[in-house]
């Protein structure tokens, strides 16, 4: 069987006091478990993390282990020296197989083991140590309702659960201030079997306007006479109609901040289209004549 270094596994010297192998752990832990690492082996390397605190975290069983002597190097054939087979038996408060390394079992002798779980602070319920990933849910809202922060009603089914709950669970939902397309917040505890759900914000297409980030966007159409002599306007926001002074000289494609008009802290942004008037009556051609006579005025080309 193999040498396990456990030393080199938590990443700490030998002579490390407890503190700075319990800290050790508790961020290897935090790393490696299951339920919330996405790294590759990432069960493996827990169990492994596990396996090494289990042994030094204790000063008797780290005292036995330190016997076996510093000259051994991580992954060399290892057999217990005389004497020492079966001579860190233990079992632990609840039972079950340990699942570690047979270098573990040799000197452990076949023993029990809980680990002391608790010792990660990722997630605890009544039960003791339970991490489990949070459900990740989408929740559909309006572009008015993220404005008007208002309590959303909704229910888990709504939300994209794949669970199959007898009854479908409802909450009020209020988005925290700030969040936007895409932006993700946790509900703790309110998924299915009290997982907390981890909710993805999805913002439905709006008819007058798009959001970008916390800014509201639209665009608006306005005359040739507006646009050159200026003008004040109503413009439609989501905390309703306001009105929008145009300066005179106003350019096709000019963008006009409403500040506050957004979403949370964002503006509105309003862009300016200079529309032409199609079918002109006789006098509205005549005096777009006489312009053109008059003017001095010539377009950039």
């Amino acid at each position: 069987m193999d040498y396990q270094d456990y030393y080199k596994t938590l990443g700490v010297n030998r002579d490390a006091n407890e503190d700075a192998i319990r800290k050790a752990y508790r961020r290897l832990a935090r790393r490696y478990h299951p339920d919330v690492s996405d790294e590759p082996e990432a069960e493996s390397k827990f169990k492994e993390v596990s396996e090494a605190y289990e042994v030094l975290k204790d000063p008797e069983k780290r005292q036995l282990y330190d016997q076996l002597g510093s000259n051994w190097q991580s992954g060399q054939q290892f057999r217990p020296p005389p004497g020492f087979e079966g001579v860190f038996n233990f079992t632990g408060r609840t039972g079950g197989n340990t699942g570690f390394s047979d270098f573990f079992e040799s000197l452990f002798g076949g023993g029990h083991f809980q680990g002391d779980f608790h010792d990660i602070p990722l997630h605890e319920n009544g039960s003791g140590f339970a991490v489990r990933r949070p459900q990740r849910v989408q929740l559909i809202v309006t572009l008015d309702q993220l404005h008007d922060a208002e309590p959303i009603d909704v229910s888990l089914n709504n939300l994209g659960s794949n669970a199959r709950a007898s009854k479908p669970k409802h909450l009020k939902v209020k988005v925290p201030p700030g969040l936007t397309d895409g932006d993700t917040f946790r509900l703790k505890g309110q998924g299915d079997n009290n997982r907390d759900l981890l909710v993805e914000l999805k913002v439905a297409k709006h008819p007058k306007f798009e959001l970008r980030g916390v800014d509201v966007h639209s665009e608006i159409g306005i005359s040739p006479w507006e646009a050159a002599l200026g003008s004040s306007i109503q413009v439609d926001t989501l905390g309703g109609v306001v009105q929008l002074k145009i300066p005179a000289g106003t350019d096709s494609g000019a963008k006009m901040r409403l500040k506050g008009r957004g979403v949370g802290e964002g503006n509105h942004i309003v862009s300016l289209r200079i529309e032409v008037p199609k079918d002109l009556s006789e006098e509205e051609r005549a005096l777009f004549e006489k312009l053109r006579e008059v003017s001095r005025f010539s377009a950039g080309r």
